[in-house]
């Protein structure tokens, strides 16, 4: 099964911490996790590597993190920082 979960608004520290405890819950309950990206713009890098740590643990229990409709401005973000999608547990859609 796997459950989706919307962006903050805004995707700042405080609510990096409250989605990551939404991420670990899906994870204890051995789901897989869909983000729904569609309106999100650049990702801080705080995000990408919060989303990344997630798609490890995931996989490690044969689990997935994907992210759905990710935007050009969103896949720049992760590129500006160096992160490589193929590298990762991270799915882009």
């Amino acid at each position: 099964m796997v459950i989706t979960v919307s962006l903050p608004p805004f995707l700042g520290r405080s609510e990096a911490a409250a989605f990551r405890n939404q991420l670990l819950v899906a994870l204890e309950q051995k789901e897989s996790i869909a983000v729904e990206c569609a309106d999100a713009g650049p990702f801080p890098s705080l995000w990408i590597q919060l989303l990344h740590a997630a798609a490890t643990s995931a996989k490690a229990r044969g689990l997935s993190v994907t992210l759905k409709a990710v935007s050009d401005e969103c896949r720049q973000s992760f590129q500006a920082i160096g992160f490589d999608p193929a590298q990762s547990a991270l799915v882009l859609e």
